[in-house]
């Protein structure tokens, strides 16, 4: 293994994270292991493969017939793995190609990519902004002063993760700010405060709103409060509210599960299934927690959820509107960092210190830790682990349940990272809360 220390010069940009999203087909399959079969249009929009992407002449994107998109939250799969291919494996003597990089301010927002538009979040000067780049060139196409930086408690800029939905893109700020903008220029459509709107500034946590939103057929669901929330994504509306109880910093996960879509909520409290048209609740299962990451779907209608600060992990299998308990371990007590499951194995940063983890799915048995390379998140793309570390070291490893054998490794960022890689047509997006670096991972 290779260690590369890489710095280049930084593109003086400002920026402000965005919520993208996905395409409004984005059930997740019967489980994040093993997909099923679906007709090609579900497919491609499941997927984020578009056979072609073109310019747009008012903003003139440099765009060159994309495959593949990354415009949500862990991914269009939701699952943090993507279906492309022929990447890099090892890097250059020389080290990572940087394509390009951009000044970013506080915050950890995610990043996505869709169509050759990049769109993320960040903290400058006491103001959250929300930033678009052309995501081949780096080129700043808009920027909208969307909220004041959140300030209550501790503060680390915004953290939720925009949703890309075709012409339009969904954001969540820390203060609790919602927008629904137009991809191409910004425009705002719709927004408002969910706080101030429903009453539940007693509800604000001392870290800020963290749930990135979910786009559901014509539905945005975000957790927030003390309560589940669906909107119509044209206007705003409220649809349905459910759960009533207190939130964490979980992003809801759908799955198609019994025969029926469900809504995987982790609250404060419980992992509660519910209908994704209409709240109504379908079952229940405790799990008293600082809830972080979000639920894992399994095979065998199974979820997997764990979480730091004493608890550990838990499986639940689901028969019926009933939720029966696996197992419970202290094995892989993810923090911050949802895990990504491969091939019946879970693969995650244990706890604070983040020790890097292997464990079995189905028994939540340790196959392997490792103290290298430092707690991080990662995800996995043509037979590899793509891992960024909070200290900014880029490291690639091949998916084994037989030991962690990192086979490259680089410095691509400076400051502080807490944001999972993005990979986006061969092009590797990483940022830390001074930057953002776009690297060249194509063979």
């Amino acid at each position: 293994m290779k260690s590369v220390s890489i710095f280049t010069w930084l593109v003086s940009v400002s920026v402000l994270s965005v919520l993208t999203g996905c395409s409004d087909s984005s059930v997740v399959a019967l489980n994040d292991d093993t997909p099923q079969p679906k007709p090609l249009e579900m497919d491609r929009a499941i997927s984020g493969v578009k056979e072609e992407t073109t310019a747009t002449p008012a903003t003139e994107i440099s765009t060159t017939n994309a495959v593949y998109n990354w415009p949500c939250w862990r991914g269009p799969d939701g699952t943090g793995i993507s279906r492309e291919t022929g990447l890099l494996h090892v890097f250059p003597e020389s080290g990572p190609t940087i394509l390009w990089q951009a000044k970013l301010g506080t915050g950890f927002s995610g990043l996505s990519i869709a169509d050759g538009r990049l769109i993320t979040l960040f903290g400058e000067s006491g103001r959250e902004i929300i930033v678009c780049f052309d995501a081949n060139s780096g080129r700043k196409i808009w920027t909208v002063d969307s909220d004041a930086d959140f300030a209550q408690g501790r503060s680390f800029g915004p953290r939720a993760t925009p949703w890309i939905d075709g012409d339009r893109v969904y954001v969540v700020g820390a203060s609790g700010m919602i927008f629904c903008l137009e991809v191409a220029t910004g425009n705002k459509i719709w927004s408002f405060n969910i706080y101030d709107q429903f009453a539940m500034q007693q509800f604000v946590h001392e870290e800020g709103l963290s749930c990135s939103p979910v786009i559901l057929e014509n539905k945005l669901i975000l957790l927030a409060g003390n309560s589940a929330f669906a909107f119509d994504k044209q206007n705003g509306e409220l649809i349905w509210r459910a759960c009533r109880e207190k939130m964490n910093h979980t992003t809801p996960r759908v799955a198609y599960m019994e025969r029926r879509s469900q809504l995987l909520v982790l609250t404060a409290e419980n992992l509660i299934s519910l209908d994704p048209q209409t709240g109504e609740e379908f079952w229940r299962h405790p799990q008293q927690a600082v809830n972080c990451a979000s639920p894992v779907v399994g095979p065998d209608n199974q979820v997997f959820t764990a979480a730091a600060y004493g608890f550990g992990s838990q499986l639940v299998k689901l028969t019926g509107n009933s939720a029966t308990q696996v197992y419970q371990n202290k094995e892989l007590a993810t923090h911050h960092a949802t895990a990504v499951l491969f091939e019946g194995h879970l693969f995650g940063f244990h706890d604070r210190p983040g020790i890097f983890k292997c464990v079995a799915f189905h028994t939540g048995k340790e196959k392997w830790s490792s103290r290298s390379p430092g707690k991080g998140k990662l995800i996995i793309a043509d037979g590899q682990m793509i891992i960024i570390t909070e200290t900014g070291e880029l490291v690639l490893a091949p998916v084994s349940s037989d030991g962690f054998h990192p086979a490259s490794q680089a410095r691509v960022l400076k400051g502080t990272c807490y944001t999972a890689p993005a990979l986006a047509n061969g092009r590797l997006y990483v940022r830390s809360n001074q930057q953002l670096v776009c690297i060249d991972m194509k063979k």
